[in-house]
């Protein structure tokens, strides 16, 4: 079982993004309206605060997803994952290919995309991002010309897939890196566990 604390997390991810959405899409539309009105659609201000807002809110779609709290039975759209992806590739270094054709739990997509950060902690210089579903069965794998994945990282994703920590004993992990915590924990949930294999240009994550 997921440890209370972590559960607890969840909700409070999920009351957050669920909380800043909103005014996120509003901006969105006011600066919609702006250009409508007369603004100048292709002035450099106008772009800046329009491709900023676009990434705030995919940053916010993509942790209500990955950090919120997810029902046995809720189901998350490919056109949601990819939209989102999408967004983030255009906005950063890291390109997104999501294979999926359908739509799939919310618990298996909170799955690929928490595995999908521990594999970008890797990519440095940015790169490509494949994920892959079998049934019950992610393989994320990351693609660039430098691999540097962080050993104390992978290491404590390891320690935790093999023996949660009690709530005494709860590892000491920075906010940038939290995913690999609870990646290992929600597969323990799911009887799974996180492996990795490295190769030169490339990192595949399966769980």
């Amino acid at each position: 079982m997921i440890p209370y604390t972590a559960k607890l997390a969840s909700l409070i991810a999920s009351r957050i993004c669920h909380d800043l959405i909103s005014p996120v899409g509003a901006i969105a539309n006011g600066l919609e309206l702006m250009s409508l009105g007369g603004a100048r659609s292709g002035g450099p201000e106008l772009a800046l605060v329009t491709d900023s807002c676009d990434y705030a809110s995919a940053r916010i779609r993509f942790f209500r997803i990955a950090f919120g709290a997810a029902s046995d039975n809720a189901l998350v759209s490919r056109n949601e994952v990819v939209s989102v992806l999408a967004a983030l590739g255009d906005a950063g270094r890291v390109s997104y290919e999501w294979i999926p054709g359908g739509d799939l739990p919310r618990r298996e997509v909170q799955m690929a995309l928490l595995a999908t950060q521990c594999v970008e902690a890797a990519l440095p210089r940015g790169g490509e991002i494949c994920i892959e579903y079998q049934p019950g069965h992610w393989s994320v794998t990351g693609l660039s010309e430098r691999i540097a994945p962080d050993p104390a990282h992978w290491q404590q994703m390891e320690r935790i897939a093999v023996s949660p920590a009690p709530e005494a004993e709860e590892p000491v992990v920075a906010p940038n890196h939290v995913q690999f915590v609870l990646l290992p924990l929600l597969a323990r949930e799911l009887g799974r566990r996180p492996a990795v294999e490295e190769a030169k240009g490339r990192l595949t994550l399966t769980v």
